[in-house]
């Protein structure tokens, strides 16, 4: 059973104060809880509200005299919180005879001197990790042991870091190890205070011998010898380095070496050169006078002119080192004419899909005119827009989030890359400045266009206009798209609620509210946007003066039939006269936002609310 008083230090408290205040090493913070019991002498015990730090607890107002400093006390470790739980109590016993077992170690924290001197048992050792210093229990007392740490790794003395046990610096060939018990900065080794050797620089050795002579230049009648130190020579046309496996006379280079008189060890970066006139093109090119290059057969060489690089043929080429040629397979060609002024440089075999950087597709140097050159932007064209969300929520500006659409002539692509807002006025470039192409502004609707000036950096911004498919651009714009639309009430733009590519007005919206007959009428919509064609979202609102009669709305492009039970209808008066009834539909407008309506007799009262409108964005 664990010992439940905890005892260490002493303490002082105030009349009437509401803490506690410890001295001489308690370590309340680790071993008081909440709830626990303080007892001082000579008075009642209190219950403790909380634990501060190891040196304060908190209480309730102190009934008693002032406690002077220096008093013993004892806290009894009854909190119920230490008992909530049979199992959890029986773990947290077991656990805790492990921690007190003999042989293992008590855990110090960093910001304290040395162990709490309430914990561990007889003979069980006691460990500060961020130190390495070790203490050992014995006679009741902590006695300090030594430093038990690895040495850290070796790298160069600094003298701005600031070096702790067990650190290692090396100087001057030598290592060391801080063994100072403070850390510090600033003392050098081999400062005994501080350092101790580790490891020493040996001395320096005998220089051995050269296993090569100096490099020169192969030259005919000369004695070469193996060595060592052996000889070494250049090849004086392809700069090859060679070393001397048999001694040797020199006659002629290519004899020798084919014999085995000479090792490659160095082989040169040094391109071949020809003077053989051959003309440009594809096909087989066999240049002449090409010696003693270090070409495998199979490498792939261009043959470019010194004097108009920009000429050049290229293929995969086969060398005959005796024979002094070069034969090219040519697949790959530019410039025309005749020359033999030859530069041969290794170049990297072409892929299946091999492409040309001039048409902006290998190397994609410039990717939107590869975009364009690929013909992807009339593919886009009549795909969603990717972002451009317009936010207008009843302020005297709208925002357009960033994305990117497709130019309505299907020239290229115009990204917008952050989100911009617009106000009411004449456009003008920038976040939160006008964006009306022309004109003045009054009340209505207007389209929103994204639009770009494809010169220079190519800016994009925003501009709304009363033009559906030709807004008055700003100079250097040529490029837009049109994104949806707001409606501008005079001081403010309208709350306009977005989805996708659907508009939705939070309110209500009544378009339309007229005595409708049996001949086909047309009525234009106030709410939705003009000049272009879009989907309105509709609630119809219908009753008649006699029963039976039905009533449709439609597009105007659709064929004028009788409504009926025969041909359909949007609503009826079925039940009773004036009844009425409710339909929500959808009908594509003309460009002048008009739909169609009609009834199978006379006496109808017709109203339609404009809930929104969906937008192709055509």
């Amino acid at each position: 059973m664990p010992n439940l008083i905890y005892a260490t230090g002493t303490v002082a408290i105030g009349a009437g104060a509401v803490s506690v205040a410890g001295a001489g090493g308690p370590l309340w913070a680790s071993n008081v809880q909440q709830f626990d019991k303080l007892l001082v002498d000579g008075f009642a015990g209190v219950d403790i509200l909380g634990v501060t730090d190891d040196t304060h607890l908190v209480i309730a107002k102190w009934p008693f005299a002032a406690v002077p400093a220096g008093t013993k006390y004892q806290i009894l470790q009854t909190s119920p919180l230490r008992f909530n739980g049979a199992q959890n109590s029986a773990e947290v016993i077991r656990l805790t005879g492990a921690l007190e077992a003999d042989g293992f170690y008590i855990f110090v924290r960093a910001d304290q001197a040395g162990p709490d001197p309430s914990k561990g048992d007889e003979g069980q050792y006691a460990r500060q990790p961020a130190t390495g210093k070790e203490w050992y229990k014995s006679g009741g007392v902590w006695t300090f042991v030594g430093v038990s740490k690895p040495l850290g790794d070796p790298a160069p003395y600094d003298n701005a870091r600031v070096y702790s046990l067990m650190d290692v610096a090396t100087a001057n060939g030598s290592s060391y190890v801080w063994i100072n018990a403070t850390p510090g900065s600033g003392h050098a080794p081999p400062d005994p205070t501080y350092w101790v050797l580790l490891a020493s620089k040996g001395d320096t050795g005998a220089t051995g011998p050269l296993p090569w002579l100096q490099t020169v230049a192969w030259a005919t009648g000369q004695n070469y010898v193996v060595g060592p130190p052996a000889s070494i020579v250049v090849h004086p046309i392809n700069k090859n380095i060679y070393q001397c496996v048999v001694p040797h006379l020199s006659g002629t280079f290519a004899t020798d070496l084919a014999a085995g008189k000479w090792l490659l060890i160095g082989q040169s970066a040094t391109e071949a050169t020809s003077a053989t006139a051959l003309a440009i093109g594809t096909g087989t090119k066999v240049f002449s006078a090409v010696t003693g290059f270090s070409y495998q057969n199979g490498v792939r060489l261009r043959a470019s002119s010194n004097a108009s690089p920009s000429n050049w043929m290229e293929g995969v080429c086969l060398y005959d080192p005796l024979a002094q040629i070069i034969t090219m397979t040519a697949d790959k060609a530019n410039g025309a004419g005749t020359f033999g002024d030859w530069n041969f440089n290794r170049v990297g075999q072409p892929g299946a899909g091999d492409l040309t950087s001039s048409l902006n597709l290998a190397e994609l140097t410039n990717k939107p005119a590869a975009v364009v050159n690929l013909g992807i932007p009339p593919l886009l064209r009549g795909l969603p827009l990717a972002g451009l969300k317009i936010t207008s929520t009843g302020i005297a500006s709208f925002s357009v989030s960033a994305g990117v659409a497709c130019d309505r002539n299907q020239l290229d692509m115009i990204t917008l890359g952050a989100p911009i807002s617009k106000a009411g006025g004449a456009w003008n470039v920038g976040n939160g400045n006008g964006g009306l192409d022309t004109g003045a502004m009054a009340t209505g609707l207007y389209h929103v266009f994204v639009i770009r000036n494809p010169t220079g950096s190519g800016s994009i911004d925003v501009l709304y206009s009363l033009s559906a498919t030709a807004p008055t651009l700003p100079g250097g714009y040529t490029q837009f798209r049109r994104i949806g639309a707001v409606y501008w009430n005079g001081s403010v733009f309208l709350q306009i609620l977005q989805r996708g590519r659907e508009f939705w007005w939070p309110g209500i919206a009544l378009d339309m509210d007229t005595a409708l007959g049996t001949t086909l009428q047309t009525f234009a919509l106030g709410s939705v946007p003009p000049g272009v064609q879009v989907q309105a979202i509709l609630t119809v609102i219908g009753w008649a003066t006699a029963i039976n009669t039905q009533w449709w709305v439609h597009d105007v492009a659709a064929v004028d039939a009788a409504p009926n039970y025969a041909n359909g209808a949007t609503g009826g008066e079925v039940t009773s006269a004036s009844m009425g009834g409710f339909a929500e539909i959808r009908v594509w407008t003309d460009t002048s936002r008009r739909i169609a309506a009609r009834a199978s007799a006379a006496g109808v009262t017709l109203r339609i609310i404009t809930r929104g409108w969906y937008d192709p964005f055509e």
